[in-house]
């Protein structure tokens, strides 16, 4: 099998943690090249991990090294000044979560890698998770084959909380970070109402995708309240969805929880820390089909959601499975975050 030659854009915090470490020690790729605008940072890190190609800029990079595919991470206020540059190159792409900020940017950035036959993953880590794979697949069968009734409810939680998980620490140095020319706020919006949708989409745009993963279908927001705990949705076949956004938070450990509910059964998942290594969640499947009820807990592979993303993105740039979320389903996303914020400036009115 022909290794993936792999190019990355950005070596910071999410840059080293998240994504280099865990595409370092897969066999299937080879790291040619790293771009990032910290000279001496670029060469640390490219250092510590046997990277070829150092450029502090990503055009000469692109251009020069020519790379299968790209994971840059960015700030997400960048992708709609980065993500045109990759693609023109002929690239495969990764980039974080959420896909830009504005809808209407959103729109060009999915219509562009459609235009140009290339994959555009969006980094929502979360459905990687060996958890939510089973998850999915129990809901999906039950589903199907009605075996447990209808499917009524889906609820998360996701407190704030270490998120980090006792990571190793990364490599840095004392060089200022680059100046970027960002994306501006929401267009139309005022600058509280603005800000108020970026830290939004920021913190819980995960959840937002989440919800219409394991549901299986689109849905609507239909209430959020002025408080900013909850946000309540509505899927195409009449499902309920919740979201409860920081009803506590913890100072120690990472508490973020799902519950899928069926009319004799359900599936509940507790997920690590975001970037806890070698971790993957937790499954728990109830079922009372028949008046005896029985309780399971698989025992899934111990790897992070984060190491099985790196390899769902080469296993997508390879042709063998469709982006676990590509550009435009996560343009959808950015649509139900606005109509989230909406409601939050109309508390207890329902949308339309």
């Amino acid at each position: 099998m022909r290794k993936i030659r792999l190019a990355f854009i950005g070596a910071g915090f999410m840059g080293q943690r998240a994504h280099l470490r865990n595409y370092a020690v897969l066999d299937d790729c080879e790291i040619v090249a790293l771009a990032e605008a910290r000279p001496l940072l670029a060469q640390k890190v490219a250092r510590a991990f046997d990277i070829p190609g150092v450029y502090t800029d990503h055009m000469e990079m692109l251009s020069t090294v020519r790379p299968d595919a790209v994971v840059a991470s960015q700030p997400f206020a960048n992708h709609i000044n980065l993500v045109p540059d990759v693609l023109a190159s002929g690239a495969h792409l990764l980039t974080e979560k959420p896909l830009c900020i504005s809808p209407e940017n959103g729109k060009k950035l999915a219509a562009l890698s459609h235009s140009k036959q290339l994959i555009h993953m969006v980094g929502y880590h979360k459905r990687s998770d060996p958890a939510i794979e089973h998850a999915r697949s129990v809901i999906q069968e039950w589903k199907s084959t009605g075996s447990h009734g209808k499917m009524r409810l889906i609820r998360i939680t996701m407190p704030p909380g270490d998120w980090i998980g006792g990571y190793p620490k990364n490599i840095v140095t004392t060089e200022p970070s680059p100046t970027l020319s960002l994306e501006e706020g929401l267009p139309g919006y005022g600058k509280e109402i603005s800000d108020a949708y970026v830290s939004f989409v920021n913190y819980y745009i995960h959840q937002i995708n989440m919800l219409r993963h394991l549901l299986g279908e689109p849905y609507k927001v239909t209430f959020a309240d002025k408080s900013g705990v909850l946000l309540v949705a509505e899927s195409a076949s009449g499902i309920c969805g919740t979201i409860e956004m920081a009803p506590y938070g913890t100072t120690v450990d990472w508490q973020e929880q799902i519950l899928v509910g069926f009319e004799k059964g359900y599936i509940s998942v507790k997920l690590p820390a975001p970037l806890m290594m070698q971790q993957a969640g937790q499954v728990t499947i109830f079922s009372d089909r028949h008046g005896t009820p029985t309780i399971s807990q698989p025992i899934l592979n111990n790897v992070s959601a984060m190491q099985n993303q790196a390899s769902n993105f080469l296993r997508a740039v390879r042709g063998e499975i469709a982006p676990p979320c590509d550009a435009h389903e996560a343009l959808l996303d950015l649509e139900s975050a606005v109509a989230y914020i909406k409601l939050m400036n109309h508390p207890g009115r329902t949308s339309d």
